[in-house]
């Protein structure tokens, strides 16, 4: 393989088949696998996150999964400093890393690069706490829309929309007096050591499959693993909380407790395509100089990306 190529990146929305055929890849390639997920770093949200199992772990070995408690921030700095990490160690002992996961922001602040904004624990625990009720996020974004004018911008719908996002941009506005669109690069120039693939499928593809996969999770436990965060803290953790599902799961419980999962399922598979649908959009116009790759037919698209995947990659050596 091309030695100025250290990762390659398997990205796309969920159920799109990136983390089967990642974990194929790595075997094929003796490589490892760097999670590029905002959840799966966290400790106990297993099911709800479709993490690797202990077996997947064992045949592969996965990075930025599990280090950290539901109580700990995590976001796109944190993300890049941990992943630059785990790549330069994976390639100083001669192995490939393979990028998997849908988190569109992270990928893309590590593959095209981004200034690190500075962050203070103590400071994001803070505004964190203020945003749990609604005129705490109302003071927040005050905040932000007064510095926005002062400065001649406006605020991003992200932030209007993402507790989280709101959080840490006005993290950001007290760390340094400026909010964060006006600190960030951006450019379309991969770092040349990243090979991209964005797994495409057609809206109806995913959607079928992200209500068989819904179901079978809640099968699994997903409602107990639901029961278990709320008691550990989950919904008083500005990052943590924001994990597809299971507020959902515990509200959803809270109202109707005897409610059957039927209704549960489509709730939840309903707000997890509305989430791909954002993810797609993203891959396709924020990834210049990716590969798209659209299956097919699902029936067999497990063998065809890998298939496609691999011949890129040996035709790159």
């Amino acid at each position: 393989m091309n030695s100025s190529i250290d990762c390659i990146a398997i990205l796309g929305p969920t159920c799109c088949w990136k983390s089967e055929v990642a974990l194929r890849l790595a075997e094929a390639f003796g490589g490892e696998i760097i999670s590029c997920d905002s959840m799966q770093v966290y400790r106990g949200l297993d099911i709800g996150t479709a993490k690797a199992s202990a077996d997947e772990r064992k045949r592969v070995p996965h990075h930025l999964i599990d280090i950290l408690d539901i109580s700990e921030p995590y976001d796109t700095n944190r993300f890049v400093s941990l992943a630059t990490k785990a790549l330069d160690d994976i390639c100083s002992r001669g192995h490939k890393a393979f990028l998997a996961g849908g988190t569109g922001l992270y990928a893309r602040a590590l593959i095209y690069g981004f200034n690190l904004l500075p962050s203070d624990r103590e400071v994001f625990q803070r505004l964190g706490n203020l945003s749990h009720d609604e005129n705490g996020r109302k003071e927040l974004l005050t905040r932000l829309e007064e510095a926005a004018l002062s400065n001649g911008t406006t605020v991003p719908e992200e932030c209007r929309l993402n507790p989280r996002r709101l959080v840490r941009a006005c993290e950001v506005l007290e760390l340094t007096g400026k909010p964060p669109w006006l600190l960030k690069h951006k450019t379309d120039i991969p770092n040349p050591r990243f090979i991209q693939f964005c797994i495409v499928p057609p809206l109806p593809i995913i959607k079928h499959r992200i209500f068989q996969r819904t179901r079978i999770m809640l099968e699994n436990g997903w409602i107990e693993e639901a029961r278990q965060a709320d008691a550990a803290g989950l919904l008083n953790t500005p990052t943590a909380r924001q994990a597809l599902g299971y507020q959902d799961i515990i509200a959803f419980l809270s109202n109707s407790p005897t409610a059957n999962i039927d209704g549960l399922c489509e709730l939840l598979a309903n707000k997890t395509v509305q989430y791909a649908r954002r993810q797609l959009t993203w891959f396709k116009h924020q990834h210049p100089g990716a590969i798209m790759l659209v299956p097919p037919s699902p029936d067999n698209a497990t063998d065809w990306l890998t298939e496609q995947i691999s011949t890129t990659i040996h035709n790159s050596i």
